[in-house]
């Protein structure tokens, strides 16, 4: 491919998109190429024109600001006049030749500077200056004449080392991305959305060839969900993470309060297989738009190779702001922790997240995990029954139920049991299951073999106790492609029942009365989401905030992660923290709590020294500020306030004498 097919976006600190074209427009005016050189624009110089506008002076890059906005919007042979007035500048009145010396210089500078400096973009494939025109520079070398570079980090499955290298390197890219602002950062999440878009089928193909979903699968929960959150943060990132005025009280009039949102430093993501682009792209800006340095870990079972970097670097991030480590076990995780990042974020199994908190706990970082879920659905018997159904079907087997928040525990409330059941089973049957290439399949086999055996066992389990496939009875226990099955008959005892399901299993129960249907949501101590159905919305939203969990869907299943502006997480044994939404933007920022007050001569009552007639008068302020009666309180407390400000200025200027 050449350089202009896989050229990423551009963003820089200093100029706008609009200055940034009229640059390279002047750029290919001034360099324009020959047969044997290349042009400015296709050597991506202007990659590194930042690295020149860094030590400019202020006046200067203003001035350069100012006039590529103009170019911008300049035909070429506009630019071209302009030049050739440039090179007779002497033939003008001194101040108007002055100004065109001025405009050749600081043009020719900025674009010059970087294309016979040889500094191209990584892409960039073409026939260097250097060697077009016979020449160049020194460089520098070590003291052994070896040529000085960066040393490179192994991140597929890197020793001990590696992990403190690239620790390190983010250490460093943290101040340099607060350094940019939340308003340039979102430039960036810009450029990835586009370049998402561009790539949308490739990406849907190494989907599917990690985790064999079908591609409606894909598109919908993956591609379309992360570009929904990508619009959040664009239309919501600046307004949150502003400065934000709270209240002073009256006690401390004249002060002011404010709350600053910072980032942390760096951050540890860690993921699961099952929506492995989703729950990459998601934290990770996440993580970046607060400010953070981001180090990231995909499961080893759908890493996507390769594919969330090309991405990024399409988008214009730069090396050290995103690092994705891959590999196998226990090891690499405890490596990541022990390199002591500012934050973690997990998204996986239970065992793994008690891990990674315990090992976290020896250097008292932050932790927010989610755990999965053991989600129910709650139908009341004046629901749409086809409408419900199929909102079961859906949330049971989404993903082949691969989800943290498919539902797993389908209560039905015994008058409509039965013809619920009967349409459940005879929709459920209509599903078609096959690895697909246009949309025509509504799941696919499992991902991973480890799971297959997992589901196996619970189905196993559940037949032997006693248990009621009314679909999938005749599945050999080997195939990944577990068909969906609807069981009835379960009991307390069984796997099927205690454990979270991770694949096309759905339990169904009868429930008599809501008092029993809260009991039944409620147990096992699982608590991520839940979903509530009933025509009676106050009776829907009653029991709703009676489930004991961190989302729950009225009349919908799984739809509050529809809502990029709603929190994510869950309580009990499904995690804690919460992420995505407003609050999703502080579990990656430090909140720091500032009052401001004036640089004056006065001092504070609280301060010493301390006296009876201060004890006093203090006392009196206190009983007239917080008695019953608010205005004849505030014009008390007004009284000794005033009365407490001129003794301590006594105080201030003779002491305690």
């Amino acid at each position: 491919m050449t350089y202009n097919q896989t050229h990423k976006m551009m963003i820089s600190k200093y100029f706008s998109k609009s200055q940034l074209k009229g640059l390279l427009k002047t750029g290919d005016v001034i360099l324009p190429g020959t047969q044997s050189s290349p042009s400015f624009s296709s050597t991506g110089c202007i990659d590194h024109i930042d690295r020149m506008a860094k030590y400019m002076a202020e006046d200067d890059l203003a001035g350069l600001k100012m006039l590529f906005s103009v170019l911008r919007w300049m035909p070429k042979w506009v630019i071209v006049l302009l030049m050739k007035l440039c090179n007779h500048s002497s033939s003008f009145p001194s101040f108007l030749g002055a100004g065109l010396r001025m405009i050749e210089i600081g043009l020719k500078g900025v674009t010059l500077s970087p294309y016979y400096a040889n500094l191209t973009a990584s892409g960039y494939k073409g026939k260097k200056v250097y060697d077009v025109i016979g020449w160049h520079p020194k460089f520098l070398v070590n003291e052994d004449g070896i040529p000085l570079k960066e040393a490179l980090i192994k991140l597929d499955n890197p020793e001990p080392e590696d992990v403190a290298a690239l620790y390190k390197r983010a250490k460093k890219a943290g101040p340099e991305i607060r350094d940019w602002g939340v308003k340039k950062r979102l430039e960036f999440i810009s450029n990835l959305k586009a370049v998402i878009l561009k790539n949308q089928e490739y990406i849907l193909d190494r989907l599917q060839a990690d985790t064999k979903k079908s591609r409606f699968d894909a598109i919908t929960a993956e591609i379309f969900g992360v570009l929904d959150f990508l619009d959040y943060l664009e239309k919501n990132a600046v307004k949150v993470l502003s400065d934000r005025k709270v209240a002073t009280p009256f006690a401390l009039m004249g002060k002011r309060s404010k709350v600053y949102f910072e980032p942390l430093g760096t951050a540890l993501l860690i993921s699961p297989w099952n929506y492995p682009f989703y729950q990459a792209i998601v934290p990770i800006c996440q993580a970046f738009i607060v400010g953070n340095a981001v180090v990231f870990k995909p499961s080893s079972d759908t890493p996507l190779k390769g594919l969330v970097e090309e991405l990024l670097d399409q988008a214009g991030f730069l090396p050290g702001w995103v690092q994705i480590v891959y590999g196998q076990g226990r090891k690499i995780g405890n490596a990541l922790v022990d390199g002591q990042p500012d934050k973690i974020f997990l998204i996986g199994s239970q065992p793994v997240g008690k891990s990674i908190m315990e090992r976290a706990a020896q250097y008292l970082i932050p932790v927010e995990l989610e755990l999965g879920g053991k989600d129910p659905m709650v139908v009341f018997e004046d629901v749409n029954i086809d409408r419900a159904v199929a909102g079961a079907i859906w949330g049971g087997f989404t993903t082949t139920g691969q989800s943290c928040t498919s539902v797993e525990r389908l209560f039905v409330q015994e008058s409509i049991y039965e013809r619920f059941k009967e349409t459940l089973v005879k929709e459920t049957l209509k599903l078609v299951q096959a690895t697909d290439d246009d949309g025509n399949a509504d799941i696919g086999p499992m991902t991973t073999q480890a799971q297959v055996k997992t589901i196996a066992a619970q189905v196993a389990d559940a037949k032997d106790k006693g248990a009621v496939f009314l679909t999938g009875d005749d599945w050999d226990g080997q195939s990944e492609f577990v068909p969906p099955m609807i069981v009835e008959g379960v009991t307390k005892d069984m796997a099927i029942d205690r454990e979270e399901n991770f694949g096309p299993l759905l339990p169904l129960y009868p429930f008599s009365s809501e008092a029993e249907a809260i009991e039944m949501a409620n147990d096992p101590d699982y608590g991520l989401s839940a979903s509530v159905w009933s025509q009676d919305l106050k009776r829907a939203d009653r029991v709703a905030r009676m489930i004991y969990t961190g989302n729950v869907s009225i009349n919908n299943v799984m739809l509050t992660e529809g809502n990029h502006a709603l929190p994510f997480g869950g309580v009990q044994k499904s995690g804690f923290g919460r992420y995505k939404g407003e609050f999703g933007f502080y579990a990656f920022a430090n909140i720091k709590a500032v009052l401001i007050d004036q640089n004056s001569k006065k001092m504070e009552a609280n301060w010493f020294p301390y006296t009876a007639k201060k004890y006093k008068i203090f006392s009196d302020l206190t009983r007239a500020l917080y008695s019953p009666g608010r205005i004849g309180g505030l014009i008390k407390g007004a009284f000794y306030g005033l009365k407490l400000e001129t003794y301590v200025k006594k105080l201030a200027k003779r002491g305690r004498k």
